[in-house]
């Protein structure tokens, strides 16, 4: 297991296991669920407010709910992952982009968190290709504009998933 896994199930878990929790592909969110379809009004808002309550943020659109993760929850995740021990030892491709990376001034904003997710949803899939080269644009974006760069790629890089369940 990899990648949000476990999250999707914690999400399961708030749902009551009513309707299907998956990866939201269209890349609103971080997962979509029909929940809203299977519930009753009065059942919806209560689950909604659960979610609320436990850092995610939602929008409903025909039926479906866009669920990603609010800016506390999102930060959270970031500053859990632990930078393994020796990753600065390495000597791939990828360990020397994560040594110039560390060296950035960095932040992680509200604004941020819409780019977050993207890059989250990538790091989900095994995208590591994408995932790369996405950071590999904001650290040009942050050179050239003299800002931070965001504090999310370099651990979601150094904590790349072996593999996600359908």
């Amino acid at each position: 297991m990899g990648g949000l896994d476990r999250e999707a199930r914690a999400l399961k878990a708030l749902l009551g296991g009513r309707g299907f929790v998956r990866r939201d592909r269209s890349g609103q969110a971080l997962f979509v669920t029909d929940a809203p379809r299977r519930m009753d009004e009065d059942a919806w808002e209560a689950a909604a407010s659960r979610l609320r309550h436990a850092g995610y943020t939602l929008t409903r659109t025909d039926g479906l709910a866009f669920i990603s993760w609010d800016f506390p929850k999102g930060l959270a995740f970031c500053q859990a992952l632990v930078f393994p021990e020796g990753w600065a030892q390495r000597q791939d491709s990828l360990a020397g982009f994560l040594r110039i990376l560390a060296r950035q001034p960095t932040a992680f904003t509200r604004e941020m968190l819409p780019h977050f997710c993207r890059a989250l949803a990538l790091w989900d899939a095994g995208k590591h290709e994408a995932l790369r080269r996405a950071a590999e644009a904001a650290l040009a974006d942050a050179l050239r504009l003299r800002s931070p760069l965001p504090a999310y790629f370099l651990p979601l890089l150094l904590h790349l998933p072996e593999r996600r369940t359908p």
